[in-house]
């Protein structure tokens, strides 16, 4: 009867036992499944699935995916309309940008972002002072103020409202906007008294 050796069985029964060990550490994101995942995110833009290529570019991202993936992930957010995200991300791949000419293009996307035109909206209270009310947008002509609101079509930026009503003190503000994202402003006038000062 011819016998065996017993040492390819012991290896065998070595690594089997040995395997668990390995494999009980997580290993670190992939860069591959970072490259996977912006392929797929890709896909999907040209389908014109942006939620799902936006969910796909911010997994890349999780990954380790290069800063390109930041602009892509701007360019997908700008297309569904969130223009205050969007923007947040060019300023990310501002700062690391390979080139120069890369970085001054996301600085001027993200500006025009900002600038984006704006409804601004002034309401006026007590309803007394709405009847009577002008309304200045920045250095426009003013206009009579319109039940329910009036507005105006502006650019993202600093913005002088004036409201003058007969028999109430002038309010002014500056309203800041930015991202075309609407804002309204209520004016709340006080009574003046005969004399000038206030009731």
């Amino acid at each position: 009867m011819k016998r065996t050796s017993n040492a390819p069985r012991a290896a065998l029964v070595a690594a089997l036992l040995a395997a668990p060990m390995s494999g009980a550490q997580p290993e670190a994101p992939s860069h591959v499944e970072a490259f996977v995942r912006m392929r797929q995110a890709a896909v999907a833009r040209t389908r014109n699935d942006l939620a799902e290529s936006a969910r796909l570019y911010r997994e890349a991202l999780a990954l380790g995916a290069p800063p390109p993936c930041l602009r892509d992930l701007a360019t997908v957010l700008e297309a569904q309309s969130r223009w205050r995200e969007a923007a947040g991300l060019w300023t990310r791949f501002s700062a690391l940008a390979s080139t120069e000419a890369e970085r001054r293009a996301a600085l001027e996307r993200r500006e025009a972002l900002r600038g984006m035109l704006t409804a601004l909206r002034v309401r006026v209270v007590p309803p007394m002072a709405a009847r009577v009310a002008r309304v200045w947008f920045d250095r426009d002509t003013p206009r009579w103020y319109q039940t329910g609101g009036l507005e105006q079509v502006a650019d993202g930026g600093r913005h002088r409202v004036r409201v003058e009503a007969e028999g109430y003190e002038p309010w002014e503000m500056m309203v800041p906007t930015a991202f075309g994202e609407p804002v309204q402003v209520v004016a709340v006038m006080r009574p003046r008294t005969v004399d000038g000062g206030l009731r």
